[in-house]
């Protein structure tokens, strides 16, 4: 969602060309508002997808892949008139780009904008492939670009500290913009379904990093001995993950405590808000910025969410929401009992005012423009 923001704030100031490497869920909603974009990857010969799917050379073929992508961005790039590039944090993409061009010589103006390197994500990983030589050419890769590109945004001060250290960056490179949340979009409306159980919303994929088993474990304690309650998880339902947490749910005959959604389109997610009285973000890896906290506090609505990254800092310091123990289920049920036996009238109070004032466009939108105007 950050191109498409970015997008809206700067296109009436100068000429924005937007290019991606790969198909993306929100390609859709460039569609829909009729923004132009150009997808490289459309150009790869055809033969390239049919290998990579039948997984025949799989890890080599997704490498010559991000070669060629990358070189045809570059070429790209190199094509259009001097300006200011931003690229979302450091992939094969921006790295060809920054071997090809030097900062002596090279026109434009290379951001990055870091949401989450890799130096912070290796760690959580456990399985070879990124914990090898992947993980290590990535960490490598990362520390050139942060170095040779011309400056650096991230979405919280957590993460400028920790790529301060993790990188040896001097602090003056590094510039602090949250995300933008759009407020006319996220914001409190009529509840539309009555006499509904005690609803908590989950939105996010079905990965261990996000925390979704422990979630299901300490909802399963939860509904036991507080029947009045309902769990919806909007996310595609596939994977290990979800197959684990459905055998859970099963073994505890909580199945139809449980809801699953499917895949929720963003012009949809507001009404999903709406119906919840409380949303729930429970990672377990590092999250620089949570647009699902930020949107929740949009509606009004309580959070409980994982004390990690940069998700205290969007709930001011937990003044605006709970905070547990990330991969920790007691101290998740602790958190869940308390907002259901105190209707969790007061936890949300103040919060869409809070993130009006820190991440709407009215806020962002003039901070956004003099970073980019000023390059």
């Amino acid at each position: 969602m950050h191109n498409y923001y970015l997008l809206q704030i700067l296109q009436n100031r100068m000429d924005v060309s937007l290019i991606f490497s790969k198909n993306t869920e929100n390609q859709s909603l460039y569609h829909q508002k009729n923004i132009s974009y150009s997808d490289i990857s459309a150009h790869l010969p055809e033969i390239y997808w049919r290998i990579a799917k039948s997984g025949f050379i799989k890890n080599g073929l997704r490498s010559l892949q991000d070669w060629r992508i990358s070189l045809a961005m570059a070429k790209t790039i190199n094509s259009q008139p001097a300006g200011v590039i931003e690229f979302m944090d450091i992939h094969s993409e921006g790295y060809v780009y920054l071997r090809q061009n030097p900062k002596k010589n090279r026109k434009n103006k290379v951001i990055i904008r870091s949401h989450t390197p890799w130096g912070l994500l290796r760690s959580y990983y456990s399985n070879k492939e990124q914990k090898g030589f992947d993980g290590w050419w990535s960490i490598k890769r990362e520390n050139y670009c942060f170095h040779a590109c011309d400056g650096v945004t991230t979405p919280s001060q957590d993460l400028k500290n920790k790529l301060i250290k993790l990188y040896n960056l001097p602090e003056e490179k590094i510039t602090v913009i949250p995300n933008i949340v759009d407020t006319d979009h996220f914001m409190p409306l009529p509840r539309k379904i009555n006499n509904q159980p005690f609803t908590f919303l989950h939105v996010g994929r079905f990965e261990r990093a996000k925390g979704v088993i422990t979630l299901t474990k300490a909802f399963i304690e939860f509904a036991k001995v507080n029947k009045d309650c309902i769990l919806i998880n909007v996310g595609v339902p596939r994977g290990p993950v979800y197959k684990y947490c459905h055998e859970l749910l099963k073994s505890a005959n909580m199945i139809d405590k449980v809801k699953f959604t499917g895949f929720v389109p963003y012009d949809k997610l507001p009404g999903f808000y709406t119906n919840a009285d409380v949303v729930i973000v429970t990672s377990e890896i590092y999250e620089s910025f949570s647009y699902t906290v930020a949107q929740a506090m949009a509606c009004s609505k309580p959070v409980i969410a994982s004390n990690i990254g940069g998700i205290p800092e969007t709930l001011d310091s937990g003044r605006l929401g709970l905070l547990f123990e990330p991969g920790n289920i007691e101290s998740l049920f602790e958190k869940l009992s308390y907002v259901y036996n105190n209707q969790a009238r007061d936890i949300s109070k103040g919060a869409r005012e809070y993130v009006i004032n820190n991440f709407s466009f009215e806020k962002l939108g003039a901070i956004y423009k003099d970073y980019y105007m000023c390059q």
